[in-house]
């Protein structure tokens, strides 16, 4: 059982702010000490095993046993006020199993470039280039560009490129128009997303979000640490893992590049806290690190397989690098005290509520009425399909996510717990009856015979009873007068 070194993002914040009031001290401090080459902040590692204990990371050229080290080369065990612990620079491999074809497209999804040398790895996310807002697809330069020195003219498949040029090729999705490898300290590049030559996108052609972890909120500076999610086409689940270094001396090397090997600094480590033994393998590159709000906060590049540890960079240094900004579908209507925080994402359940725990929320108040009981039935009978559907149906799932149906769940559900703010009339100008007609329709052709016949013979009463108020107690009342009606 791994040892539990959680700490919530709050704390981390609070955290953070102390070690930041003397951190540029401390770091002017420990640089003079002879074979320092880096300090960072993190959490301390004893034997092996990451404990919760945040601490300065002190990077040197070489570990010695203490009996052979100078005086003057001595690391103190604490520096103003924090535990220290000495580390050496990591040497990783780029790391290159979900094979599936996604439309619309996806993060967490498997992409290629075209060039010989491009290795199969992960769509990251996506985002809009500042200088005209086209979409683009963030991922790993080694994942997409052939060469690791030219960049014009790669083009990109999901899954996989196949062809000699675009007007033969399968699965073709874009083309690489900018990135980064042997400058700026990332291994970075973007994709602009085939079929915007009238300055728009279809609307189905992609989804902002990652699969296993839902609707991406836009991005955010990495705090070491804090915990992080990931989802990566080889790994092919959702992983979880913590921040435990952010100023890593790293070495990577590129097998696809001739084994070149690239020094980069200020990269941020992740060690995995979820059970998993890795939190990333060869595969995930190019895949993206989200916190508990969803937001993105790092560009994974490279593993460290014997200490099962990944590393990635900052995703707001590759914004400014390349011009771009992730985008944000969250809902900004305060759940839980945090602007933007989504209704089942990835974070800490204790925080942020599931579709299933909202829906058993909901089954409670409904089971005080005749006519709320019969709806539940509905909906215990079909609810590992809908579950199914909303979570791994990609017609389902869009509609689900750009009607604001995780919006309006998480203000139901908080209106039930806490009896205050009624469920808006709108969320980004959808109604819940807008939200009712869409799932009624993708429902009725995505689901089972018995499903799509529950749909259409009840949801002119369940859009009823919506309608009928934006609180608990409104919609209880116009259950009691069903009830009156077909139960005296």
């Amino acid at each position: 059982m791994p040892k539990d070194t959680y700490i919530p993002r709050d704390e981390v914040v609070d955290i953070n702010n102390a070690f930041n009031k003397v951190r540029r001290q401390a770091e002017e401090a420990l640089m003079k000490i002879p074979g320092v080459v880096a300090v960072g902040v993190g959490l301390k590692e004893v034997k092996g095993e990451i404990q919760r204990q945040p601490c300065f990371k002190v990077t040197v050229q070489k570990k010695k046993v203490k009996s052979a080290i100078k005086k003057a080369e001595l690391v103190p065990e604490e520096i103003f006020g924090f535990e220290t612990d000495i580390t050496e620079p990591t040497n990783g491999i780029a790391i290159a199993s979900d094979s599936k074809n996604y439309r619309p497209l996806i993060g967490g999804s498997q992409i290629e470039g075209s060039g010989s040398s491009s290795s199969k790895g992960t769509l990251g996310c996506f985002a809009k280039r500042n200088s005209d807002n086209k979409i683009v697809i963030l991922s790993a330069w080694h994942v997409m560009v052939g060469s690791p020195d030219a960049i014009d003219g790669d083009r990109v498949g999901q899954p996989t490129h196949n062809g000699c040029c675009s007007c033969c090729a399968s699965n073709e999705i874009g083309k690489v128009t900018d990135g980064r490898l042997k400058t700026d300290n990332l291994d970075a590049a973007i994709v602009l997303l085939d079929g915007q030559d009238n300055d728009t996108v279809p609307e189905m052609r992609f989804l902002n979000e990652i699969l296993e972890i839902g609707a991406v909120a836009g991005s955010t500076d990495p705090l070491p640490m804090e915990t992080v999610f990931v989802r990566g086409r080889a790994s092919g689940k959702l992983i979880r893992g913590q921040i435990t270094h952010d100023n890593v001396p790293h070495s990577t090397q590129y097998e696809y590049y001739n084994n070149i090997i690239i020094d980069r600094v200020g990269q941020f480590e992740v060690t995995p806290t979820g059970g998993d033994t890795d939190y990333i393998i060869k595969g995930d590159s190019g895949s993206v690190s989200v916190n508990e709000h969803n937001q993105v906060v790092l560009l994974n590049f490279s593993t460290v397989a014997t200490n099962h540890t990944g590393y990635g960079s900052n995703i707001k240094t590759i914004e400014t690098a390349l011009g771009i900004k992730v985008l944000d579908s969250s809902f900004h209507g305060a759940v839980g005290g945090k602007e933007g925080v989504l209704l089942g994402s990835a974070g800490n359940p204790s925080t942020i509520k599931s579709l299933s725990e909202s829906l058993a929320e909901l089954e409670t108040e409904l089971r005080t009425s005749p006519e709320g009981m019969r709806i539940l039935e509905l909906f215990k009978t079909h609810r590992t399909e809908l579950l199914n559907l909303v979570r791994h149906k990609r017609e389902v799932m869009a509609a689900w996510n750009r009607y604001q149906g995780p919006a309006y769940l998480a203000h139901i559900a908080k209106n039930i717990r806490r009896n205050d703010k009624p469920v808006p009339d709108n969320i980004k100008g959808i109604t819940m009856q807008s939200l009712l007609l869409k799932m009624t329709a993708v429902l009725q052709r995505n689901s089972s015979a018995p499903l799509a016949a529950a749909v259409s013979e009840n949801y002119i009463e369940i859009m009823n009873i919506l309608s009928a108020g934006r609180t608990q107690h409104e919609w209880k009342a116009y259950l009691q007068q069903l009830d009156n009606v077909r139960y005296a």
